[in-house]
C-alpha cells in the first residue's frame, strides 16, 4: 500500500469517528462526563482516536461556548498535527453541550495550582523562566526553573512543555518556542512565568508583516545562489498542508548559472500557472535560483489528490520541468530557508 492509500485510509477512520459520534458516541460521552463516570469511556474514546492515528491524544475539559469541549491533539508531533486539523475540520457545528479543538488551548490558571506530576509534587506558582530571543528575532529559546528540579531531564522537561502549553497553548508553543531547557539554578534575569505570555504578544507585535525576504548568498563551490522566501516560515501557520511538491525547471544560464535576460520571463510565467493552478489548495513558499534551475516550493496537503494533480497538470507538457512529492509534515525540507 502507498502512501497515499494509508493517508486516506486514515481519512476513513475520521469519517468513522464523527459517524460514531452521531449514532452513539455524543451520548456516551455526554453521560458519562456529567456523572465524572471516566471508566464508562475513556477504552472508548482512546480506540476510536487511535484508530485515525496513532500517538493522537485526547481530552475534555469545560467548554467556552458550549458545555464541554473535545480536543484530539498531536501532542507536539508535527507528523499527526495534520490528522488532527482534518478530524477537527471533519466536525459537525458545535452545539450546546460539545465544542470540538484540534490542539489543546492556553490554560494559564493551572500555574496558580499545584500538582502531582510522575510522583513528585510542585507547586507551580514558584516556576520561572528565562526569555531569550533567538538570533533570528522570531522565537524564544526558554529556560525553565522550578525550585523543586532536581536534574532529571527526561522527567523535567516533560513538565516544563506541559507548563508552556498551559501559558500559551500547544500551538502558539510551536510557533513561538524554538528550544526548552530545563534549568536547576535560577538565574538573575528570569520572570515568573505568567509573564510568558507578554514576551510573546511583544515580539509579535515587533515582526514586520507576513511577506517574501530575498537572499542571496554562494555555495560552498562558490556558485551564486538567490532565493526567495515566504516569512514567516511557519508550517503551524497551515496544519493541514503536509504534503511537499518541488517544481524544477531548467533555464537558459549565463556564466554563474543564473538566467538570462530572455529566460526571465518564461520562469515567471510557470511560477504564476503553478500558483493560480493550485489556487487555495496549498501554497508557494520559497523559491532558490541557481545552477541552471530554478526549484519552486510548494506545501499542500497530502490527502487532497486534485491539489496534487494541478500541480502535475501544469508542468506535465513543459520540457525541462519536473515536480517530485514528498510527504513533509513539519516543513522540514525548506528549514535552511527559514
Amino acid at each position: 500500500m502507498g502512501i497515499f492509500s494509508r493517508r486516506r485510509a486514515g481519512g476513513d477512520a475520521i469519517s468513522a469517528f464523527w459517524d460514531w459520534w452521531a449514532d452513539d458516541g455524543e451520548e456516551l460521552l455526554t453521560t458519562a462526563t456529567r456523572a465524572g463516570d471516566f471508566e464508562a469511556y475513556v477504552d472508548v474514546m482512546t480506540r476510536r482516536v487511535r484508530a485515525m492515528a496513532r500517538g493522537l491524544e485526547w481530552e475534555t475539559r469545560t467548554g467556552t461556548d458550549a458545555e464541554h469541549t473535545l480536543c484530539v491533539s498531536s501532542g507536539g508531533d508535527a507528523a499527526l498535527r495534520p490528522v488532527a486539523e482534518r478530524w477537527y475540520r471533519a466536525s459537525p457545528p458545535a452545539g450546546r453541550r460539545w465544542e470540538f479543538v484540534p490542539a489543546r488551548s492556553a490554560k494559564p490558571d493551572m500555574l496558580d495550582s499545584t500538582i502531582t506530576y510522575r510522583g513528585r509534587t510542585f507547586d507551580l506558582r514558584r516556576t520561572r523562566v528565562h526569555a531569550a530571543v533567538t538570533r533570528a528575532g522570531d522565537g524564544f529559546i526558554l529556560s525553565v526553573h522550578h525550585p523543586g528540579f532536581t536534574g532529571q531531564w527526561d522527567d523535567e522537561h516533560g513538565l516544563c512543555v506541559l507548563l508552556l502549553e498551559w501559558l500559551l497553548g500547544e500551538d502558539d508553543v510551536e510557533r513561538w518556542v524554538r528550544r526548552v531547557d530545563c534549568i536547576v539554578h535560577d538565574v538573575v534575569d528570569s520572570i515568573p512565568a505568567a509573564e510568558v505570555p507578554g514576551c510573546v504578544r511583544d515580539l509579535a507585535r515587533t515582526l514586520p508583516e507576513p511577506g517574501w525576504l530575498v537572499m542571496q548568498g554562494r555555495h560552498g563551490s562558490g556558485d551564486p545562489v538567490t532565493v526567495r522566501v515566504l516569512r514567516p516560515l511557519r508550517w503551524i501557520d497551515h496544519p493541514r498542508f503536509d504534503l511537499h511538491t518541488t517544481v524544477r525547471a531548467v533555464f537558459d544560464a549565463d556564466g554563474q548559472g543564473l538566467p538570462v535576460p530572455g529566460a526571465v520571463a518564461g520562469l515567471d510565467e510557470l511560477e504564476d500557472t503553478l500558483v493560480r493552478s493550485l489556487g487555495i489548495r496549498g501554497m508557494l513558499v520559497a523559491v532558490e535560483t541557481s545552477r541552471g534551475a530554478r526549484t519552486l516550493h510548494f506545501y499542500s496537503d497530502s490527502e487532497d489528490q486534485n491539489g496534487r494533480d494541478a500541480l502535475d497538470t501544469a508542468v506535465r507538457d513543459r520540457r525541462s520541468v519536473t515536480a517530485r512529492h514528498a510527504v513533509d509534515p513539519g516543513w522540514k525540507k525548506v528549514q535552511d530557508f527559514a
